[in-house]
């Protein structure tokens, strides 16, 4: 719901996606996807993104990411995952990149796929995180 597509390096890597997705539903079958909300963090730029706290099994893990933007569209993001083991911590990182994709540009797409009727969840409409995109296969 969140990294597959931010991966996809240009539109028409998401064209060629969404297609993908769409060439393997029926009529009227739906997909859902979801995005963080790029419209508002392409124009703040933020280059951390606050930490989550979480126990498993007694032990606490922190996992946070930092943000280095190449462009005014793409990010290298870096996460770190610090978990609490028997007498220390051990920290793991990994990174990639990600290109911001603007809702209307996936909407966009998402109809010259084949989709229609494009409807946006918030997150407090939801209950999930970030905005997510609901669409049915023309």
């Amino acid at each position: 719901m969140d990294s597959a597509l931010p991966h996809l390096e240009s539109a028409e890597h998401l064209l060629q996606a969404v297609e993908q997705m769409r060439s393997r539903l029926r009529p009227g079958g739906s997909v859902m996807a979801s995005i963080r909300d790029y419209d508002h963090l392409i124009a703040e730029r933020p280059v951390v993104q606050a930490p989550s706290f979480y126990l498993d099994e007694g032990r606490r893990r922190v996992v946070f990411q930092a943000w280095e933007w190449v462009d005014s569209r793409r990010y290298v993001f870096h996460r770190y995952i610090t978990r609490e083991l028997a007498k220390e911590w051990q920290t793991f990182h990994t990174s990639g990149i990600y290109r911001a994709i603007r809702r209307g540009e996936l909407a966009a797409i998402l109809n010259q796929a084949g989709f229609t009727d494009p409807r946006w969840l918030a997150p407090a409409e939801s209950g999930f995180y970030q905005p997510i995109i609901l669409v049915e296969a023309g």
